[in-house]
């Protein structure tokens, strides 16, 4: 059934269901839920299984019946997919021809792929959702409800029986304050995973919780999607880079300190936590004295001011996040990051003298890197004063980046090879050992493993990085790296069960035993 059917035959308002696929912590499919609650509609939540680290979960025939079921018994006719990660194109469009023929209800894309991938898109889905959905959903539900001209909404892309209607995609949304906060306690709400169905949300009982205190980014990585969001698609738009006031981030800390019933600290999952220092100052100063608890964020090297660090250290931030990438060639060539040796390492050192847990994020598996690269990124991390966390990427290419385009214009890349019609997130997302590389990545990548391994000396990871033999033949050493990690993976689980902080969602996400990850 096309949208166009179910407006003629709808009477009097849809019951919108709204599907998170592979993504039990999907925060688009809470905020929208809470908007069009506060409107008066009524909405059904399904979080449809969750992601398992480089490993693809095919949906079994026990979960789409359970799907069928839900939308069946809660009598839905409009369902909204939530397509958040380009890897799962393809299963998206098997679950929204499974959902047509079996319920014959239309179904609606929205998310990051459907925005960079709308001629794709809108092959499979019904209609198609692009940017932001906070005004463009709920005005097409408005329309739609009251019978008048929802072909004509904003964002909205439409199959119909004359083609497909293309709408321009309207103005960003600048007052993020007069957002509600994402909703995790109503009763409308489904989990079906491993062939179970469970009521209420996936997320409810987790010990963190994690805020966004702006929208946007005020850098154009190569790799990341923002970096065609803001040049292309929002250009002349309104503000891309857009920030809370410090009374609607304090007011829904206070909101999720009622909510989680396990609560143990925050983790601000901002692109780049706020660095002016006057909504710091005020931040760091409510947060002290009327939140008090632990909490982590991302920080970008050529941003780290110590005044910034310190007020935010003094109000309780434990845990850095931050982006070294590879060498500052690598960096400025491959992924458009002006980071300067100096930049890195002098953020990691005042992390260190302030007792901050710093964990610095590495993307490896490049094409341009050469063995001058692998070793300068090796001995930089090596460098940097323990103890250090690395979380290890392999590089991958997503949809209508500017990554993309670069590569594919050196040659170097097809479009077979970009996520959504590829899918090495499944193989390889974070880097495994085991995975197939050539020798030489293999020996950088064990040595890099090692460095984060604080009960190795620093001196004999550099002779090791001198053995020309290994070079040729890692194996030995990659066996080494393997057990070093797997020792050091159970210390980190240990300490987070004695901090109360390991969860269900921790283990099926990250323990596979076939790929085991790498920290």
């Amino acid at each position: 059934m096309l949208v166009t059917e179910l407006a003629e035959r709808l009477e009097p308002s849809p019951v919108l269901g709204l599907l998170s696929l592979y993504d039990t912590e999907n925060n688009a499919v809470r905020l929208l839920a809470a908007i069009l609650r506060q409107r008066g509609y009524r909405v059904v939540e399904i979080y449809f299984k969750d992601w398992i680290n480089n490993y693809f979960d095919p949906p079994a025939t026990r979960e789409l019946e359970l799907l069928a079921e839900v939308l069946e018994t809660e009598r839905v006719n409009l369902l909204g997919l939530s397509l958040r990660s380009s890897p799962y194109f393809k299963v998206a469009g098997e679950l929204t021809r499974f959902v047509r023929g079996r319920v014959g209800i239309p179904v609606i894309w929205g998310g990051l792929h459907p925005t960079l991938e709308p001629e794709k898109c809108i092959v499979e889905a019904d209609a198609v959702c692009r940017g932001e959905a906070e005004r463009a959903l709920p005005e097409f539900i408005d329309r739609l409800s009251s019978h008048g001209d929802f072909l004509a909404t904003s964002n909205f892309w439409f199959r119909t029986p004359q083609g497909v209607v293309r709408n321009e995609i309207g103005p960003l949304l600048e007052d993020l304050d007069s957002l509600p906060f994402r909703d995790y306690t109503h009763k409308d709400k489904f989990w079906i995973h491993r062939s179970r169905l469970r009521r209420g949300d996936p997320m409810a009982s987790d010990p963190v919780y994690q805020i966004f205190t702006t929208r946007g980014c005020p850098f154009s990585c190569s790799f990341c999607y923002n970096s065609t969001l803001k040049k292309d698609l929002f250009l002349g738009k309104g503000r891309y880079y857009r920030q809370r006031s410090v009374r609607s981030v304090i007011e829904e800390l206070h909101y999720a300190r009622r909510v989680f019933r396990n609560l143990k600290r925050f983790r601000f999952d901002d692109e780049v936590f706020p660095f002016d220092k006057e909504w710091v100052a005020e931040f760091a100063e409510r947060y002290r004295t009327e939140v008090g608890m632990p909490f982590e964020c991302f920080l970008e090297p050529t941003i780290v001011d110590e005044e910034i660090v310190r007020r935010l250290r003094s109000a309780g931030l434990e845990v850095v996040y931050m982006g070294i990438q590879n060498n500052p060639r690598v960096s400025r060539q491959l992924y458009d990051r002006d980071v300067r040796e100096d930049d890195i390492l002098g953020a990691a050192r005042l992390f260190h003298s302030l007792g901050i847990d710093a964990r610095y994020q590495v993307i490896l598996d490049d094409p341009l890197s050469t063995t001058e690269d692998k070793e300068w990124l090796f001995r930089l991390l090596l460098s940097l004063p323990r103890p250090i966390e690395v979380y290890l990427f392999s590089m991958t290419v997503y949809p209508r980046t500017e990554l993309a385009r670069k590569l594919m214009a050196e040659g170097l890349m097809t479009e077979r090879d970009i996520e959504g019609e590829a899918q090495k997130t499944f193989r390889q997302y974070r880097v495994d050992l085991s995975y197939p590389r050539p020798a030489e990545d293999r020996f950088w990548a064990a040595l890099i493993v090692l460095v984060s391994k604080s009960f190795i000396p620093k001196g004999l990871l550099f002779w090791l990085s001198r053995r020309l033999w290994l070079r040729r033949h890692p194996l030995p050493l990659v066996a080494f790296a393997q057990v070093a990690n797997v020792a050091k993976m159970g210390w980190v689980a240990a300490r987070m069960v004695s901090r109360g902080e390991m969860t269900t969602t921790l283990i099926r996400r990250w323990l596979h035993l076939r790929s085991l990850i790498t920290q």
